[in-house]
């Protein structure tokens, strides 16, 4: 079942990321231990583009590449609501194929959807991919191990 969710800000609960730092917005869509479909609204306030660049602003690729690692984040948040943020921390081990086909600039509104394809022991592979206008603008294939906090009983 596809869940659809609107104005919500419970997905927090699931990543440690907070502003300045936070690249997801809104989720959109979420089928469990499928797929997540998020949203990110690149502001023209945004400080990084002071330096990036001065006369010609781009939302930074590596944001992009964030924007997919945090909604993959939530969406192995959300496959198991018990496993809150505080009870695990999440790496990217690895990022494979990244490919960008097109700039983003400030007041764009940004589309992710990331796709479970795997997940063995502690590790979850995803495909990622970034819109702007239903134009597809980076996909990228990512690595997250997910290593749970067990607190001992003293």
């Amino acid at each position: 079942m596809v869940e659809k969710m609107h104005f919500s800000n419970d997905f927090l609960k699931f990543i440690p990321h907070r502003k300045p730092f936070l690249f997801v917005d809104q989720i959109l869509e979420f089928k469990k231990n499928e797929f997540l479909f998020s949203k990110f609204k690149v502001r023209s306030e945004e400080s990084f583009f002071l330096g990036h660049f001065p006369k010609n602003p781009i939302f930074p690729g590596i944001f992009i590449l964030e924007s997919m690692m945090q909604s993959a984040g939530i969406l192995i948040g959300m496959n198991d609501k018990k496993l809150l943020m505080k009870q695990r921390k999440n790496y990217v081990t690895y990022i494979k194929h990244a490919k960008f086909y097109h700039p983003i600039f400030p007041n764009s509104s940004m589309y992710i959807k990331v796709f479970l394809l795997n997940q063995i022991k502690g590790f979850f592979k995803f495909q990622g991919y970034s819109f702007v206008n239903k134009i597809l603008v980076c996909q990228a294939m990512i690595t997250i191990y997910v290593e749970e906090i067990f607190c001992k009983k003293i």
